[in-house]
């Protein structure tokens, strides 16, 4: 287990919330991906209400768990909107493995 949070954290890609979500649960976590939303946000890891909805706080971007990942997609009608991912980072991925399997945060 330890090799295993120690090449997480030395990662350099992010995986998507969902991808989280499969990760505790091959881990012994009962958890699926709306449960996991639903608690980053009541923890106040994600913003949980308005624009900023499923965005991380300032504390979690601060901290380097999560990245923002902005795409752009041209409508047909040639408008043009903006699309925004939260992704969990290395550091991320180890801090919530913990959090979940040993109970306490690092």
């Amino acid at each position: 287990k330890i090799l295993f949070a120690d090449a997480v954290a030395a990662s350099h890609t992010s995986i998507l919330v969902g991808d989280l979500a499969k990760l505790l649960r091959q881990n012994g976590v009962d958890i699926g991906q709306n449960r996991l939303f639903r608690f980053l946000r009541e923890k106040g890891y994600l913003c949980g209400k308005g624009e900023r909805y499923n965005l991380p706080t300032q504390r979690s971007m601060d901290a380097g768990w999560f990245e923002i990942k902005e795409t752009t997609i041209g409508n047909p009608d040639g408008s043009i909107r903006i699309t925004r991912t939260v992704k969990v980072t290395g550091k991320g991925q180890q801090y919530f493995l913990h959090l979940f399997l040993v109970g306490k945060a690092v």
